[in-house]
């Protein structure tokens, strides 16, 4: 069981570690949207809009340390994945674009 944890927390750890090395793109995918050139998904709209006011919100289980600390923490790890999705989708649109022109 602790081969397929630490396996488990290794792919973790290499998906948010794209997102960093990755983090021109996803400067780049952000700025053209905010220009009105690529327009994100609806669910990864809506999971940044709720999940960005769910970390700020004080009205979840903040109050209870640990686990405040670990559903913020978890709804963080949530927005990372649904943004890594989300620059590959970048990256392919970004291909086609180039193969059209």
């Amino acid at each position: 069981m602790l081969r397929f944890t630490t396996m488990k927390t290794a792919r973790n750890l290499r998906h948010a570690s794209q997102l960093v090395s990755n983090r021109k793109t996803l400067f780049q995918m952000l700025r053209e949207v905010f220009h009105g050139q690529y327009k994100m998904s609806f669910t990864t709209n809506l999971a940044l809009i709720f999940g960005l006011i769910y970390i700020i919100s004080p009205l979840d289980f903040d109050w209870i340390p640990i686990l405040g600390w670990a559903d913020d923490g978890f709804v963080f790890y949530m927005l990372v994945k649904r943004l890594q999705n989300e620059t590959l989708r970048f990256n392919r649109h970004k291909a086609m674009e180039r193969k059209l022109h």
